[in-house]
Order: C-alpha cells, then structure tokens, then sequence
C-alpha cells in the first residue's frame, strides 16, 4: 500500500511556482492555506521575488534547506520534470502537480513519462499532472489552485471523496457542503502518472478517520490494482459507492480523451463492483444520497425467519405507512431491490387490529391517519415491528405527520428507545420535517427523505453493506484452479476435440463424441455412440464451422455419416484438416452460453447467459472475474435469467441450479488453469437436458 501520509498529512508544504497574485494557480494554495488555517509550515518557491503573499520566498527548493513533506508544483510542463529531479534531490516525499498540457493532449505523453520517471527515480510519491490537488478538512490541508473552499467548506466528517476528474472534484465539494456531507479527504488524481484513484482507496480504507469512501473514475489501467484497494475496503467494512462514466462506446471514447485513462466494458467493471460489494450511482443526486445514507445510517440488525426464509436472505424490510398507495409504492420499490416483505408478526398485527380496526396489517402495514387523533397507534407500530426479530429494517412514510406536537412527542420517545436497543431494527422515514426535526432524527441514525423510492433505496444500502461486511468477516474459501494444461507450441487455437479434452479433464460435462481421419472411421464411431449424431469439421485453423457448411446434424444413418464426412472435409478448403468430430446429438429444451475471455484492464473475465444461435441478438449476459465462486456462478445464472431454463418451466424437469453453477466453476477454473496463453473460452450451446448442462461445442483461442 502506497502510504499517503506526506500527501494528505504533511507537517511542511512547498509551493514551487508560487506566485505574489492570489487568483493564479500558483497563488491560490498559499492563500488557502494562510487563510483556511494550516497549521504547518508554507514554503513559496519563487526565484523571482523575496517575499510571497507577506511569506519569505526561496529561489529555489534546495534553498529551503531541509527536507519538505509535500511540493505543489505549478510550473509549466516542460519544466515539469526538471523541477521534480530538483524535489527528489531535496529530500521532497510527495508531490500535487496541477500542471496540464501531458498525455491528454497529443504530443503531451513524453513529457509525461519523465514527469514520472523522475519521481520513482527518486521516490517521490506524485498525484497528478493535471490535477486539481488534495485536500485534508480535518487538518485543513488545502493543496489545491481551486477557489471553491473561499466559499465555505463542507463540515469535517468521515468520508472520503477521489475523482479522477478535477472539474467534478471541485463540484463535488461544493455539493458535499450544500448537503451539509463531512469530508475527511478529497482527491483528485487527473492523469495517474503516479498515484492512482486505487492507491487513494486503498489508503482510506486504512484511515481511520473515513468510514464511507466516494468514488469518480473514468478508467483504471491497473485492474489488479484496483481490485487490491476494493478487497481492502470490504475487509476494513468501509462502504465505496462508485460513479462510473464511460458506459457507452461515445463515453469510453471521451474518457480517454480526457484522461488518457483506458475506459473497458461497463459490464466488465459491474462484475468487479458486484465481486467487492461496490454501492453503483449513475447520477449525481444518487451518489451524494448514497454517502449520506451510508455515512449516517444504521445498518439493519439480525433477524429470525419466522417464514422459513433462508438464513442468508437480503434483510427482509417492514413498511408502516399513513397511505396505503404510497405503501404500495414503497413496496414495489422494495422488491425491485429484492427486499423480502414478511407479513407482520401475529402479536404486532393483533394489537394494531385491536386499535384500528380498519388498518391493514399485511407488509405494508397501515396505520391510515388516524395516526393524528390516535398517535400511540404509529408509535406502538413502529416499536412492534423493529423489536419482533423478523425484520433487518423498518421504511415508514409519515407524510407531514411527524410535524403534529402530539405525534413528534411519541416519535421522539419510540426513537430514542429504539436507538437505545441494539436488537431492534433501524428506522428511515419518508416525509415532510422541519430542519430541525430532521436533524434530531439523523443524530440517531434515523434518516429522513422526501421521496418514497429514496427510502427503501437506503435501507437496502445499509443492508447490502451489512452483508458485505458480514461476508468479509467470514473464513476466506480459496479457489481450487487445476495444473496448467500442455498446450501447443505457437498454436492460436485449438481444434474442437483438443478443446473438448481439456474442458472434461477439468470436470466439465461434454457432449459423447470421437474424432475420425476418414469416412469408415466416423461410421464406427457414430454406431457406437448411437444414433442420431453430427459431424463437424474439426480443425485449429476453423473456429466458425456452421458459418462455412462445416457442422451437419441429426444424422441417423452410416451413409448420411459417411456423406458428411467427406462434405465437411470439403468445407474444410485450404485449412489444415485434422478429422471430422463426430458427437452424439444431445436432447433438452434450452441452450446457455458459458465462456471467459481476456478484459484489457482485469484479465479473465467469465460471462453466461442464454445461448444458442441469437445470442447475439440478445445479450443477455451476466459477467463475474475468473476464477468463479459458487455464488457468483449462482448470481450469474440469476441476473442472465439463464436459471429460468432450470426452474422447470413448461413440463420440464427442475434442475439442481448449485449443479449448473459448478459446472460455470469449473469452466472458470479451466480457464484459470490456461492462463496468460488464453485469449477466449467460448461454449455454445451448452445444452440444457434432465441430467444438467452437457457442452455441445467449444471454442478455445490462444494468444
């Protein structure tokens, strides 16, 4: 781990190109710093004038003469690397280089190399070029040429904040203080020559002074890197809510542009989220909201199944709400984010029947406006249902209820209890409060939004950081990947059948078949598999056979055996021919693609979903980083609704879905085991029968 303490706790700040106007770059962290209250030691670097915004200047850094914890570096880019030899020289730890003009501009990406050249050769930790800097609330650390913080500053708080975009940076900040959000740390690391926005996370999942960490990132050219620092967040039980940009083949285009950075596949980076526990925002709105929620909420308790819901089930929410259409509403939000609704316990539901007659006790309970004249009905509903045991959260909507003296007396009473019990579960409210109200209520871990879809939006935040963090407690289970298969010397693929060997060595299922050199061959091989079969081209240098006459099948006759053969073998053209494959036809009702193929950014990444010929039309696939879990292949088959071919639908047999998952392992392993030789691993169809998965065809490229 990069340690980041010269940058964002340094006792002693140079300001290289510090100059006597406070507006220009190299004027504006002197005075932020001088009037924001630092309390280190300010060093402005300027050969050119004796004294700096009322600071004694020095012509150079090793007139200083000693060492500095931290260089702001404002000089222009050409000067750049000279300037970074003179730090390293000087005993200098850590530099913010605003300075821009390097690689995201062309003819900019040499300079940039020795900008960075320099500072490894002399160990100097570098955050930048065109950067907007670093800040420390906390010890008002402010290394940045931006004026924002004049305006006021965001309360010291316990999240962190690291764009790779400067401009969104200095946005960020000025919304994190509008919503009032405390910042431990903001950085922005522009181009990466050195620090990444991996080497920030990592470091603030260590500082104790974060709890939530926010995330702006275009692209990450070091996956491992990047994986390294979410692994340590989710072992620290520090939330990171991610927004991502460069979703789209125009947004990946413009994020290298910007930031030189390399933006991959959307749905590549998704798996590496979904693998960490990572909290997605598309909007800014949604990113500033996830902060806040999991900043200050509480995350949901235990619960017991009184239903016989599995152990393991997302926390199950309870809804009480003044408005049955808005508990509607709330309960069709808390599905969408697979939230289980319980029905209220019996004694829970008895006692609010016996006090309204006509409330509904289902989940979602409502306690209608009677909450006005009766407001011990909303209290006792509420302290009954957090104290049952059969709910990780309870979502109330209160409308302008909580604003009524009589109501707001209780509700503070039933909070204040159940804030005091460490077995009930934690409330979000919905509604209309006063500043105050809301703050009250927030102190307590309560927290409070207008719009309905917000609400349950932050319970399942705060439950899916419970998990994660319960998930990260428990005893690592280390993927088996079997030996590294022989491959052949120089080869860029192998055939079908040298695919299909491989794939059964490693424990998956393939499709009964033999390879034949000639006609006679394939017809003895066909009787003893039984009919029907089909013959394929089997060959290194044809991947695509049916797309050439190379794939014939539902043969049921050795003439129709030997007729195919010798069209195949025609089919095959110029391409070396190494046999006709000839596999037994294999019945079911559905067809599932499974493969892994090499990301740029985060090496082998596998994907399934439904296969078949239209797969292309469809793209229904899941993703997960290889070598799989059991529980990602599980998820997989779930989010590509590959697992509805499974269920048993139409007549058709239920199968074991924990079975289909381990065949998805072990092509992951397989693939694992080939390493850095494996371009793509590619089976499609597998087909979907009464005994499981059964792979009718295989694609392995080389690289």
């Amino acid at each position: 781990m990069q340690d980041l303490q010269p940058l964002l706790r340094p006792r002693s700040i140079a300001v290289v190109g510090a100059s006597t106007q406070p507006e220009k770059v190299g004027g504006m962290p002197i005075r932020l710093l001088g009037e924001l209250g630092y309390d280190g030691r300010v060093f402005p670097v300027n050969p050119g004038a004796d004294f700096v915004q009322g600071l004694r200047a020095y012509p150079s850094v090793e007139a200083i003469g000693e060492p500095v914890d931290l260089a702001i570096v404002a000089v222009p880019a050409p000067a750049a690397a000279d300037v970074m030899s003179q730090l390293g020289r000087a005993g200098t730890r850590a530099a913010v280089v605003f300075t821009s003009g390097f690689a995201e501009v062309d003819g900019g990406a040499d300079m940039q190399h020795a900008l960075a050249a320099q500072a490894r050769a002399h160990g100097v930790q570098l955050l930048g070029p065109n950067c907007l800097g670093a800040m420390n609330l906390r010890e008002r650390v402010y290394a940045t040429f931006s004026p924002i913080p004049l305006v006021g500053v965001p309360p010291v708080g316990d999240v962190g904040l690291v764009s790779q975009s400067g401009a969104f940076g200095g946005y960020a900040f000025a919304l994190a203080r509008e919503a009032g959000l405390g910042l431990s740390h903001w950085v922005t690391t522009g181009n990466e020559a050195g620090l990444q926005v991996a080497d920030v996370i990592e470091w603030l999942a260590h500082d104790p002074q974060t709890r939530v960490i926010l995330v702006y990132m275009e692209g990450a050219r070091d996956g491992a890197r990047l994986r390294q620092a979410l692994a340590a967040a989710r072992a620290a039980g520090k939330p990171v809510v991610i927004t991502k940009v460069g979703t789209t083949a125009a947004g990946a285009c413009a994020a290298q542009s910007h930031t030189a950075s390399l933006a991959g596949e959307d749905a590549v980076y998704q798996a590496v989220f979904d693998e960490y526990g990572v909290h997605r925002a598309h909007t800014l709105e949604a990113f500033f909201r996830l902060g806040y929620t999991l900043a200050r909420g509480r995350r949901p308790t235990r619960w017991h199944s009184p239903t016989g819901m599995p152990a393991d089930a997302v926390a199950p929410v309870a809804i009480v709400t003044v408005s049955g259409g808005v508990g509607i509403m709330m309960a069709d939000s808390a599905e969408s984010q697979g939230m289980p609704l319980p029905p209220t316990p019996d004694g829970a539901a008895k006692a609010l029947r016996t006090a309204v007659p006509f409330a509904s006790t289902t989940n979602p309970i409502d306690v209608t406006g009677q909450i006005v004249a009766q407001p011990q009905v909303l209290a006792d509903a509420l302290a009954g249902v957090a104290r049952s045991g059969a709910y990780g959260s309870v979502a109330a909507f209160l409308a302008g209820g909580g604003n009524a003296p009589k109501v707001w007396s209780l509700l503070q009473q039933t909070i204040d209890d159940l804030a005091s019990d460490p077995q009930a579960a934690p409330l979000m409210i919905t509604g209309v409060m006063t500043n105050d109200k809301r703050e009250w209520l927030e102190a307590r871990g309560c927290l409070v939004f207008r719009e309905p879809a917000h609400t349950i939006e932050a319970v399942a935040a705060l439950a899916r950081a419970a998990a994660v963090a319960e998930s990260a407690r428990a005893p690592a289970i280390e993927t088996q990947v079997p030996p590294a298969p022989e491959l052949p010397f120089n080869a860029k693929a192998l055939s079908e059948a040298e695919a299909m060997a491989l794939l059964a060595q490693a424990g998956v299922p393939v499709a009964p078949h033999g390879l034949a050199r000639d006609a006679d061959d394939a017809v003895r091989i066909a009787e003893s598999l039984g009919y029907p079969v089909a013959v394929k081209i089997c060959s290194r240098e044809v991947l695509h056979k049916s797309d050439i006459g190379g794939v014939l099948l539902n043969l049921h006759s050795a003439d129709a055996v030997r007729d195919a053969f010798e069209r195949v073998r025609r089919a095959a053209g110029a391409a070396k021919f190494d046999g006709a494959l000839v596999a037994r036809m294999v019945r079911g009702w559905g067809e599932i693609m499974v493969g892994v193929r090499r990301d740029p950014v985060f090496g082998l990444v596998a994907l399934a979903g439904i296969g078949g010929t239209a797969v292309e039309i469809f793209r229904q696939m899941a993703f997960g980083l290889a070598p799989l879990s059991r529980e990602r292949a599980r998820a997989m088959l779930t989010q590509s609704r590959a697992s509805a071919l499974c269920s048993g639908h139409r007549g058709h047999p239920a199968i074991d879905l924990d079975a289909v998952a381990a065949v998805l392992v072990n092509v992951s392993r397989a693939a694992a085991a080939i390493g850095d030789r494996l371009d793509t691993l590619e089976i499609n169809p597998f087909i979907v029968g009464a005994e499981g998965l059964v792979a009718a065809d295989a694609v392995i490229t080389l690289r």
